[in-house]
């Protein structure tokens, strides 16, 4: 029996989260998974999955033999492809974690091409705007906002991106639109909750070499700026977002900018990944399509 064999079968077990899922991708029948994922726990001593009738789960053990063996697995696609010749040495899994609305306008519309110009790749995809565990989750790479938290990452920083503050005419006709930052606290301030703090982001203005801050006040807020972005387009107050995110509406005059003569800098963005990961062909391709992505902003 092929050692390499059962691993290869645990490894797409803890991926797929279930046997006949990954007996699907392997094309063995599920009773073939769970044997061989026996006959491997057998062999090491150690229980690597929390069964139950629907799903498995990782044991302890289960989690830090399966980080080494993807690893491993990785290395040696890489390799296989490398002395093969393959003109496609990138094929196979990449799970990517980016910010929510950088996920959908930036990353999304640009995802199909990408996988047409790459087929073998298989990706999933997610959106949250917290700090993910890259370890712990098992993200290849992800897009962070702000300080990255952990110094065992390696962290590429993407340029700058603009923000802009904006509000729907209907808005400005019964309120007025403001000219300096601090006629701000006169006016609802649509909040943007930050999901690493649970605090309200403050709002950031340059002019000239003079910084100005504001605390937004408002009686709505929302941890989702396409929350935000539809109470604005309604007219219920002034919001400040990233200017992906309020294109589409600035250009059907949903929407206006207010404050023009300010600049404003959203939260840094960098592309996160482990070091040892980034030695995958398919890891370093998709830190450069995200860097790309991120030098449109």
């Amino acid at each position: 029996m092929d050692p390499f064999s059962d691993i290869s079968t645990f490894v797409r077990a803890a991926e797929a989260g279930n046997f006949t899922r990954a007996a699907r991708v392997l094309r063995i029948t599920p009773s073939a998974v769970s044997k061989s994922v026996a006959r491997l726990e057998a062999e090491l001593g150690v229980k690597l999955f929390h069964r139950s009738p629907r799903q498995i789960t990782l044991t302890g053990d289960g989690e830090v033999f399966f980080d080494v063996c993807r690893q491993g697995m990785t290395a040696i696609e890489d390799a296989r492809s490398l002395l093969g010749g393959s003109a496609q040495p990138w094929r196979g899994k990449l799970r990517i974690c980016v910010p929510v609305s950088f996920g959908q306008c930036v990353v999304a519309p640009a995802l199909s091409e990408w996988l047409v110009a790459h087929p073998g790749l298989d990706i999933e995809l997610t959106l949250t705007d917290r700090h993910v565990d890259m370890t712990a989750e098992r993200f290849d790479l992800a897009v962070m906002l702000g300080e990255v938290p952990d110094s065992r990452l390696v962290a590429r920083a993407l340029p700058p991106h603009r923000f802009q503050t904006v509000a729907a005419p209907v808005y400005l006709q019964q309120h007025g639109a403001p000219s300096f930052p601090g006629d701000l606290g006169e006016h609802a301030c649509l909040r943007y909750i930050m999901a690493n703090s649970g605090q309200f982001r403050t709002w950031t203005f340059s002019r000239s070499g003079e910084a100005y801050r504001h605390f937004p006040i408002g009686p709505l807020a929302s941890d989702h700026v396409a929350v935000l972005l539809a109470l604005a387009e309604g007219g219920q107050g002034i919001l400040q977002a990233p200017h992906y995110v309020v294109a589409p509406a600035l250009a059907a005059g949903r929407l206006v900018t207010v404050l023009n003569e300010f600049d404003s800098v959203g939260a840094p963005l960098s592309v996160v990944y482990e070091k040892a990961r980034h030695a995958s062909a398919r890891n370093r391709l998709a830190v450069d399509f995200l860097l790309e992505l991120g030098s449109r902003l």
